[in-house]
């Protein structure tokens, strides 16, 4: 499948990117999400409200993946829209009276029929499945989800045996080509995310890296490349496990391979540097800096060796040339970075702009 949607990017890139459609919801599938995740990807795919309704209830998801409430929801779609004047919404039928629909009033997107064609096939077979841990999947999507309705969360938490004083963690995996999770996870499930599926799980009590399945987060088993990245909240009760998620992915996202199991509660003030970024409308000046830096021949090994105040001769070999003239380049340095890396308050700010470039730029899945 990877191989075709590249022959097709070069062909036609309309329908490579139909195919990509249908890749992710495969994914989807195969990781057996729950159905809000399975809406909360159309939402994130088409940049459009995702809607679900099923006995007589209601799930909206907005394009940045949180739960619209049902108040003010203005009704449910009236038909499928067949141009720009319609007041409909773009809608698909699951059957059992399950009803899809993208909740687009202007002209439809060139994938909005195939997100929702898959949407609607994804939900069948969901429905379909009696899986014996789709029930705990579900439930930790329930807990994980900030607009969760405290009743559900109950029962969600029932389900689970946790009680409401229980200590837990939750860990974000991601990077590997099948789902990798915690062995002593009490719950998994695959999470749509803005940076592409990532595998979260519950897990009583503190995280530590022997907690991934298969040995040590990221060493491989057999001498090969880590394949696994693992973020790790902070440890809460079960009230607050929405925070401990979102605390997981934000570590996940500074992962490297150098470095692929990452706290929250080790980066301290740089996790919210990181969360600074994410609501600001344009990047950071220190980050702009570092992509001039990259732009003008400057690889990110080498300046996070600078950061990390290596030898010369270390960032020499990361760059790929001789000392000498490495010393040469480093002149031109504050030129593209904007201040002085030669000094601790420069490498600091070298490595917070790496760290928060890295993070807006992770993808998984």
């Amino acid at each position: 499948m990877q191989e075709l949607v590249g022959r097709l990017t070069s062909l036609d890139p309309e329908a490579s990117e139909t195919l990509k459609v249908i890749t992710y919801f495969d994914h989807l599938v195969e990781g057996r999400v729950g159905v809000e995740t399975m809406v909360r990807g159309a939402a994130l795919l088409s940049g459009a409200v995702a809607g679900l309704r099923r006995g007589g209830r209601t799930l909206r998801i907005d394009p940045s993946g949180a739960r619209l409430p049902d108040a003010g929801y203005p009704g449910e779609p009236s038909g499928p829209a067949t141009s720009g004047d319609s007041p409909g919404w773009p809608q698909r039928e699951c059957g059992d009276g399950v009803v899809v629909w993208l909740e687009r009033t202007a002209a439809a997107h060139a994938n909005d029929a195939m997100v929702l064609e898959r949407l609607a096939h994804s939900v069948m077979v969901s429905g379909a499945s009696t899986a014996g841990d789709a029930v705990a999947r579900q439930s930790l999507e329930v807990l994980l989800d900030t607009g969760s309705a405290p009743t559900d969360r109950d029962r969600a938490a029932a389900r689970l045996g946790l009680e409401p004083r229980t200590l837990l963690t939750v860990v974000a995996t991601g990077g590997a080509s099948t789902p990798t999770t915690p062995r002593a996870a009490l719950a998994s499930a695959r999470m749509a995310t803005p940076y592409g599926l990532v595998t979260a799980s519950l897990v009583r009590g503190e995280a530590g890296p022997r907690d991934v399945a298969g040995g040590t987060a990221g060493e491989p088993a057999s001498g090969g490349a880590p394949t696994t990245r693992v973020g790790v909240g902070s440890t809460v009760t079960v009230d607050h496990l929405p925070r401990s998620w979102s605390e997981a992915l934000l570590a996940l996202r500074v992962t490297t391979g150098r470095e692929p199991w990452v706290r929250v509660a080790d980066l301290g003030l740089l996790a919210q540097a990181v969360e600074a970024a994410d609501h600001a409308s344009s990047p950071p000046a220190d980050v702009a800096g570092v992509e001039r830096a990259v732009e003008h021949g400057w690889s990110v090994e080498a300046l996070e060796s600078l950061a990390d105040a290596e030898s010369v001769r270390a960032v020499a070999r990361a760059a790929g040339l001789h000392h000498s003239t490495l010393q040469a380049r480093l002149a031109d340095l504050p030129t593209h970075l904007g201040f002085d890396v030669t000094t601790g308050r420069g490498r600091a700010r070298l490595h917070t702009a790496l760290i928060v470039r890295r993070a807006a730029s992770a993808r998984f899945g």
